[in-house]
């Protein structure tokens, strides 16, 4: 009996095929045996795949049980991995399982994982009571240690060292839960978890290739736990929408992909991806080498993706990295905290126009086991990006910046007009910047290609109407040279002014007080108006807010000093406009939250 009133609703949608699996069946048999549109209904346990579940177009995988995870864990649970350790004999060193014949595709490239972690290359894992432990990557027996391990491939044997008596000791031996070509495959309610899957495939969804605007399209994935897998928790395609799903604890990327580079069709279309209300942490526990690309969420080669409302935290890598010719991309409201060896949020050799807004940036980019150059906001031979409305907070480090544009010499664009990548157009403005007290991290713009790109300066506009908190209002931690001096010299607030950056803004040293939270709670970003309309927006701080001023196109259109703080917007012009809420507490700190409200 289906519990469970979103499934009743799915079915209204696609009609009443119906299959409900248990635990012990040929799961990817049956999915493959019913025609299009099936809805699979999964009653609770651990589905042990032998090999991935292909779907049809229209299919629905769903959970019997609902779930909200991380608040509430998915008991459908389909794992990838097989249990070893009834089979493991003791050797007098070691604890041996033999006839071990799974291997999937690895890497070759030793710069991919972080020093002395090779076994990033090599996809599978052993899971000790759900923990991922160290693969050792040897030509020939090693020393094998405490939660580590040893797969002899050619003689098809795993080695490890720790008792697995009274414990649960698996191996992943599948590399892909959901694949292949179907379109609007919706999959809700579901732990995924322990697939040996290697970039470009991911535990859910795989690369399509030239196909990627036809095959794999429309995926939906929500309310599911997605963990321990060894590459990308989930690999994006085009029109896939991932939402409210705990995302967690893989060994590379929580999310990651692209829709086909150098296919320049393809990775310039509009990507129609959303990725909204996750929460990713955790990952990269193979330690594959940030640079290379690991953390929370990363994206190649796409465009127009929507990433909004997530929380992204405790990752080895990036929180949130567009690169590879990535552009006209959305970051709007999410939380980013705590990412380590990576640039919080960054763009890298993009082009288009991006918007990184109302987010939530703090405490990122310590280097826990590379020595990378890291930014709160980072925008990396890159141009067209609009950064406001956003909460950084610089923690202390060498290192450890808050935020930048760079110019340096990245080469042509991968596609037409193949044009030289160049830093400009972007555009830094009523941003909040704190500084924690052990802080000296730098924030502006660094020329590192003055022979390419001589009007560096000219081609950007200087940061302005930005709020900074320092430890010390004397701390030289501002670069902007307005030259082709290529100096990139640190200089106090006063001597960044003199350069003509900042003029509006302003500095001081309340760098313990915290911020305001405010946002606009009617009309939604994006909603169609018509003038009058009220926008309505929330404030809240610890020591009180003292006003909430309203701003259409950053033209001041109204001051409020107490709740409710409600906007009749009258004089709206037909088209686009950015309407923001610039809320004020009483302890002297300021933020702001925006929308884009088209009047018709």
């Amino acid at each position: 009996m289906i519990r469970n009133p979103v499934i009743f609703f799915l079915l209204g949608l696609v009609g009443w095929a119906q299959v409900t699996l248990h635990p012990t069946d040929n799961v990817p048999k049956i999915v493959s045996s019913r025609p299009e549109g099936t809805t699979f209904v999964f009653t609770p346990g651990t589905y042990r795949l032998s090999q991935p579940i292909i779907p049809k177009n229209n299919d629905q995988f769903i959970g019997q049980t609902s779930c909200a995870p991380p608040a509430s864990s998915c008991p459908a649970i389909i794992s990838g991995a097989i249990e070893i350790g009834s089979l493991a004999k003791f050797d007098g060193t070691n604890y041996r399982v033999d006839k071990q014949m799974q291997r999937n595709p690895s890497r070759k490239e030793p710069t991919n994982c972080d020093p002395g972690w090779l076994g990033c290359l090599l996809a599978e894992d052993l899971y000790f009571d759900g923990k991922p432990y160290k693969h050792l990557a040897a030509a020939s027996m090693p020393t094998i240690g405490a939660a580590e391990w040893w797969f002899d491939y050619p003689n098809h044997t795993i080695y490890f060292h720790d008792d697995p008596s009274g414990h649960k000791v698996e191996t992943s031996v599948v590399n892909n839960a959901f694949g292949g070509p179907a379109n609007n495959v919706h999959i809700q309610h579901l732990t995924v978890e322990e697939f040996a899957d290697m970039m470009p495939v991911g535990a859910i969804g795989e690369t399509q290739g030239p196909k990627a605007l036809t095959q794999e399209t429309n995926w939906t994935i929500e309310n599911c736990e997605i963990s321990l897998n060894h590459g990308f928790g989930v690999r994006i395609n085009y029109r896939m929408h991932v939402l409210n799903n705990y995302i967690h604890d893989n060994g590379q990327n929580g999310i990651g992909g692209g829709l086909g580079w150098p296919d320049t069709t393809l990775h310039s279309t509009n990507s129609g991806v959303v990725i909204q209300g996750n929460t990713v942490s955790h990952n990269d526990y193979a330690h594959f080498n940030p640079q290379f690309g690991a953390g929370g969420i990363k994206f190649g080669a796409t465009s127009g993706i929507v990433v909004r409302g997530n929380i992204i935290q405790n990752n080895e890598g990036a929180g949130l990295h567009f690169d590879d010719d990535s552009g006209n991309e959305l970051a709007d409201g999410n939380t980013i905290t705590d990412n380590t060896d990576g640039d919080a949020l960054a763009i890298e050799i993009g082009w288009g126009i991006s918007t990184f807004r109302n987010n939530k940036v703090l405490r990122n980019g310590a280097h826990a086991n590379t020595p990378n150059f890291t930014h709160q906001i980072m925008v990396r031979a890159s141009g067209g990006a609009e950064i406001y409305c956003n909460v950084m907070e610089i923690p202390g480090g060498q290192g450890i910046a808050g935020w930048g544009v760079g110019a340096s010499n990245r080469g042509n664009m991968h596609f037409a007009p193949f044009e030289y990548r160049r830093s400009a157009g972007n555009n830094i403005h009523h941003n909040t910047v704190i500084w924690d007290d052990s802080s000296h991290g730098e924030v502006g713009f660094r020329q590192a290609d003055p022979e390419n790109q001589p009007d560096f300066f000219a081609r950007n506009k200087p940061p302005d109407y930005n709020e900074y908190h320092l430890s010390s209002a004397f701390a030289p931690v501002f670069v902007y040279d307005n030259d082709n001096s290529h100096s990139n010299k640190l200089k106090t607030f006063r001597e960044h002014q003199k350069s003509r950056a900042d003029v509006h803004s302003s500095v001081d040293t309340n760098n313990t007080s915290g911020w305001p939270d405010v946002a606009i709670t009617s009309p939604s970003d994006q909603s169609t108006v018509s003038s009058p309309v009220t926008v309505s927006a929330t404030a809240s701080d610890k020591s009180g807010i003292r006003k909430v001023e309203f701003y259409v196109d950053w033209n001041l259109e109204k001051t409020i000093t107490n709740a409710p703080y409600d906007f009749n917007w009258s004089n709206g012009t037909t088209g686009p406009h950015t309407v923001t809420a610039m809320a004020y507490s009483n302890a002297g700190i300021r933020n702001c939250f925006a929308v884009t409200l088209n009047e018709q």
